[in-house]
């Protein structure tokens, strides 16, 4: 602890700078000499430090309580070493990001002398009290994890309370959890708020507006606290005259609450709200004893949870009252501590009673049941006997039922044989239909008429192709494009293009499905694209390519692109070839709905637009 080793001097209007204090040693006096001045005046205090020679740990962390603004001069010799600001309505920009609020680190170094000089200015009307200390970095550090971590402990629980609440009131609509929730947040606000956190988080450069926060929350939590007990012990009804006694608390709450924040707002004078919170206290105290006294005798064993609980409230304000009386700001320390126990206290004690309360209602429940076992066996024993000639309509239902389901097996059975025969059939024709026409193509010598054998084998591949895989799959049949498209321009390319010349690109997403209505047509569209290509598009073409592409809009459209490099088609020479070609890929189109558009340049490109 410094303060038995500071000197001290009143500089009323601010006007001095660490310079002249350092100038005018002799204007300061020892500061437990120093008579009760001006609490808002400016206050240098100075002190001489000697460092030892440990060099294990030679800075140290020099902290306060609750001064609103502190300057640390750090000097050596006359050299200042360091200038740090602090103090709980400091600016968050103006402090080190080394520092807090309330701490600073001061660089020293074993083995040396340097002169500690501090600037107090203590805004809120209360009488300063320069508790200031110096403690090693490790052990000051340590302790304020502890004190953290301590502080995140009992802030955690408050938020489970609250969410629980929270719930509790979504879940159950109930007005006491909507109270009960009011108390917690004005109370859990009020504790963040005095530790200092709500202004880190929310007002960190404006400290003394988040202060101005702190009184308010209060009077939330106490109205929130009285209107839970107004409907847990159901005032208006039980106890009216003391209900009518206490209708004056929300509105003196209300007044109180905008008196105090006129004040601070244009005076800042925290220690005036502080006191006239102190002169209700008694009033407060009074209220909370005559309900108790009033109620205790009519309450049921669930209300009387909230009763202890009210008695833990007032027990805590009347410790808070005395602590204010007696240490004055330095009670704002224990504060937040006795608003979390007071808290976890009315919750833990407001649940116990709904459970009583609950076990109660069970209770009662189990008696009204009972009653009614008796009825319900009577009529349990007319409804047996209704079930018992139901039972046996069922079973006679069930048995007709039965037969008719081994009737449509059979049948089933018998439709799936001759499916899986049909399509035996189907595949068996065009492999023989494929297969006599293979055969013939060497035997062909007639360009023209090879050709158009070439162009019906590569259409009965697409078909067989199509059938093949529709048969793979149940109803609601589908094919995927990518794999479809490949296995025929491979086939297709080994009858055109036997030294394969030609690249074949696909730019197809691989989750693209056709349906078994579109797959036969868009398969001999296909055959008729890279038939005509492979016979037209590439006479001495250095670098052959046909290139695939396809992208499926929203899930309701395929647009399809089929395009190559090679030749192209002059006008003249389109009504020479593709005479069956053109006219099928048209009619195909059409059949599903779709549009084709032909464009010539740099090759041939068709492209689709397809509704699936």
């Amino acid at each position: 602890m410094l303060q038995k080793h500071f000197s001290v001097l009143e500089d009323r209007k601010g006007s001095l700078s660490a310079t002249d204090i350092l100038r005018h040693p002799d204007a300061l006096v020892p500061l437990d000499s120093l008579q009760k001045g001006n609490p808002t005046s400016y206050y240098w205090l100075k002190t001489e430090l000697k460092t030892g020679d440990s060099k294990s740990d030679p800075g140290r962390v020099i902290s306060f309580t609750a001064l609103t603004y502190v300057d640390i001069y750090l000097y050596q010799g006359d050299s200042l070493l360091t200038h740090k600001q602090a103090g709980v309505f400091r600016e968050k920009s103006a402090i080190d990001e080394s520092d807090g609020r309330t701490y600073a680190y001061l660089p020293l170094q074993p083995s040396q002398n340097y002169t500690l000089l501090l600037q107090v200015h203590h805004t809120k009307h209360y009488q300063p009290v320069f508790d200031f200390t110096l403690q090693t970095k490790r052990v000051y550090y340590r302790n304020l994890r502890v004190k953290e971590a301590f502080d995140a402990a009992l802030q955690g629980a408050v938020c489970i309370f609250f969410l629980y609440t929270l719930l509790s009131l979504a879940v159950t609509r109930s007005r006491l959890y909507l109270w009960l929730l009011l108390f917690i947040s004005g109370v859990g606000l009020y504790v963040i708020s005095s530790s200092g956190y709500f202004i880190d988080w929310f007002l960190p450069e404006n400290p003394p507006a988040g202060w101005m926060f702190n009184i308010h929350f209060v009077d939330i939590g106490m109205l929130g606290l009285y209107l839970l007990l107004r409907d847990s012990w159901r005032l208006k009804t039980d106890f009216p005259r003391l209900h009518r006694w206490l209708r004056w608390i929300p509105s003196f709450l209300v007044l109180s609450s905008i008196a105090t924040f006129i004040i601070d707002y244009t005076t800042g004078n925290y220690n005036l709200t502080n006191n006239l919170h102190l002169a209700s206290n008694p009033l407060m105290t009074a209220s909370i004893a005559a309900a108790l006294i009033t109620c205790w005798h009519r309450l049921g064993h669930a209300q009387r949870y909230l009763a202890y609980g009210l008695l833990i409230i007032g027990l805590c304000g009347f410790f808070i009252a005395v602590n204010s009386l007696f240490l004055h700001e330095k009670s704002l320390a224990i504060a937040p501590f006795i608003g979390d126990v007071a808290i976890l206290s009315i919750f833990l004690l407001f649940s116990t009673g709904l459970k009583e309360e609950m076990r109660q209602h069970e209770v009662d429940k189990q008696a009204a049941l009972k009653e009614l076992n008796q009825l319900q066996q009577n009529q349990n024993i007319i409804l047996e006997r209704k079930v018992e000639d139901r039972t046996e309509e069922l079973r006679v239902s069930n048995k007709r039922l039965l037969k008719q389901k081994h009737l449509l097996a059979e049948r089933n059975t018998k439709i799936e044989t001759l499916i899986n025969e049909l399509n035996h059939r189907v595949k068996n024709n065009l492999q023989l239909l494929y297969s006599l026409l293979s055969l013939q193509l060497p035997i062909v010598k007639d360009g023209l008429s090879r050709e158009i054998l070439q162009g019906n084998i590569g259409k009965i591949r697409a078909m067989m192709l199509v059938n093949q895989k529709l048969f793979n799959f149940e109803g609601g049949r589908s094919v995927g494009l990518c794999e479809f498209i490949g296995e025929l321009a491979t086939h297709l390319q080994k009858i055109y293009d036997t030294k394969e010349k030609t690249r074949i690109v696909q730019n197809i997403p691989a989750g693209i499905q056709l349906s078994d209505k579109h797959t036969l047509s868009f398969g001999l569209i296909l055959s008729e694209l890279f038939t005509n290509t492979f016979k037209h598009a590439f006479h001495d073409h250095p670098d052959p390519c046909i290139c695939v592409e396809a992208v499926s809009v929203n899930d309701h459209l395929l647009q399809f692109v089929y395009s190559d490099n090679g030749n192209g088609l002059k006008d003249a020479e389109a009504n020479g070839k593709f005479t069956m070609g053109i006219p099928l890929i048209k009619d195909l189109t059409r059949q599903m709905n779709g549009n084709m558009t032909v464009t010539k340049d740099k090759g041939l490109s068709y492209s689709f637009t397809i509704p699936v």
